[in-house]
């Protein structure tokens, strides 16, 4: 086959602004159909390029592929201002598209992380030709899924995206140093807030004040809920967008918006880490991405909706932990999986009991240090900082309250969400985290999933909360206990805002987990 290959093709956007964007393409035949990219990190740099399909592959079998920069981005004009222009710039660059003579006028978007929620705005508009979206490893809900975990700013990923964003940006030698600064100074503590973070970064990035000041508005948190094409949702247990992720695909069923076509994918995968493979834990060659070919998978789902085929019986796919195999089923949870609670006790009651009725977590300086889990900080495509590790250390600390569950009376897989239900007092606003591992006989606890909530303080009264620890897929022997460590803070995943202590009720029962779970007997 010989195909054509077109370099930095204008393409005019309803405002007057051009965007740059490459074609690749058959050089003969009828009209095709189209992949359409459009990314921040650069249309010319092949990483990027190709890291949900490989281009080359899909105008091989037989599509054209569009890689555009967006809007203010490398080639393109315009402003940069992130979420903002993706809807307009996207419908536009569709009918564009639609418009060309290579093209049978039906498009398909894909890619991760900011390419991903870039689908999902242009799709919520609904443009004429476009067929379904491929949204990964992202969300459609910016407050919750980009920049807050409940009402606590997820810090670490935030300066490490947007130190990506400007360094790629070509800044000049005298910028440069401030902006390595950004994420040297949370990693040494010089930075703790949301607010030192804007002040910091100032002129560079005008749109984190935005954030701040509107989170809520830049982006209707119902986005899913409102495409009419299908979507091919893919995340990852440890990836930093995966509660997004989860959400984004069952909100369509809960807002009758789900289309048959509609598919869920998750693997033990982190953001920029697909292979399965942790420097604490190898979930088996099957867990790769690339042991699935990602680029046959999406084009063949994408062919399904275009040609009119039969869709998928069992939706959803995920990878089960512990059996390290993937499991398929029609629905997220699982119909079969009821949900289970378990009764969690303090593992170290002498040292934390500050009443008949409480346990205390205290609010130390530092904070508590991030370890594992949803991360997105620097050493990312290695693992160095996410995923399954070793927490059992956070035991040791004064301002980390264990509590653990009793031992498993039978095998379970947990297939759906975590919760952790308890009630709490605090003299003043404080985050509530909560990291649920799972402990063997000998003390070793490994990170499974976790979350937080946040306390606007109660005047030490005591009131219940809850806690979402998101998403997760694993099989338990029985015997396995759980472990749950309670802190006030997580830096720098979370900003080290205003906290103080917290005392933990047990005169009620004390905290408890609620799961989705299958019993394998």
């Amino acid at each position: 086959m010989t195909l054509i290959v077109e370099k930095h093709v204008p393409v005019a956007m309803r405002d007057g602004v051009t965007l740059s964007g490459d074609v690749y393409r058959p050089s003969a035949g009828e009209p095709r159909s189209t992949v359409l990219i459009r990314t921040p990190y650069c249309k010319d740099d092949p990483a990027h390029a190709n890291t949900w399909i490989n281009v080359l592959r899909a105008v091989e079998s037989g599509w054209a592929v569009v890689v555009q920069d967006v809007r203010g981005r490398f080639r393109s004009e315009g402003d940069f201002v992130p979420f903002v222009n993706e809807a307009d710039d996207g419908v536009d660059t569709i009918q564009w598209v639609r418009g060309q003579p290579w093209s049978d006028g039906k498009v398909g978007m894909v890619g991760g992380s900011y390419v991903g929620i870039s689908q999902w705005l242009a799709a919520a508009k609904n443009p004429e030709g476009l067929i379904g979206i491929v949204p990964a490893v992202t969300a459609d809900d910016v407050h919750s899924g980009w920049l807050y975990e409940d009402d606590n700013v997820v810090l670490g990923f935030l300066a490490h995206w947007v130190s990506i964003l400007l360094a790629s940006a070509g800044m000049d030698e005298n910028s440069r140093p401030r902006i390595a600064g950004l994420e040297r100074n949370v990693a040494e503590g010089k930075i703790r807030t949301f607010h030192q973070l804007i002040e910091e970064a100032g002129e560079f990035a005008p749109y984190l004040r935005d954030w701040r000041d509107r989170s809520r508005s830049l982006v209707d948190p119902e986005l899913a809920g409102h495409v009419e094409v299908p979507a091919f949702v893919i995340g990852g247990w440890f990836d930093i967008f995966l509660p997004g992720t989860v959400a984004s695909f069952v909100r369509r069923e809960a807002m009758g918006a789900r289309s048959r076509h509609d598919r869920l994918l998750i693997g033990p995968w982190a953001h920029g880490l697909m292979g399965g493979w942790f420097p604490a834990r190898f979930f088996g060659p099957a867990s790769s991405f690339d042991s699935l070919d990602p680029t046959s998978l999406q084009l063949g789902w994408l062919e399904e909706i275009r040609d009119g085929r039969n869709h998928a019986d069992h939706p959803v796919s995920v990878f089960s932990m512990g059996a390290d195999e993937w499991r398929c089923f029609s629905s997220w949870p699982p119909d079969d999986a009821r949900r289970m609670q378990l009764q969690l006790r303090s593992s170290t009651p002498d040292r934390a009991k500050t009443s008949a009725d409480t346990y205390g977590v205290l609010s130390l300086e530092p904070p508590v240090p991030t370890i594992g889990g949803r991360t997105f900080f620097p050493g990312y495509k290695v693992g160095a900082n996410s995923g399954p590790r070793m927490v059992d250390a956070l035991s040791a600390r004064h301002d980390v309250q264990t509590f653990v569950s009793d031992p498993l009376f039978e095998d379970v897989e947990i297939l759906g969400s975590v919760t952790c239900s308890l009630k709490v007092a605090a003299t003043g606003p404080t985050p509530v985290v909560i990291k649920l591992a799972t402990l063997d006989d000998n003390g070793s606890s490994e990170l499974l999933c976790e979350g937080s909530s946040y306390s606007s303080g109660d005047g030490g009264s005591g009131k219940p909360i809850t806690v979402d620890l998101g998403s997760t897929a694993i099989r338990l022997s029985k015997g396995t206990r759980l472990c749950a460590y309670l802190a006030s803070s997580d830096f720098p995943r979370l900003e080290d805002g205003p906290r103080t202590s917290l005392e933990v009720f047990h005169g009620e029962g004390g905290p408890v987990l609620e799961l989705d779970v299958l019993r394998l007997g």
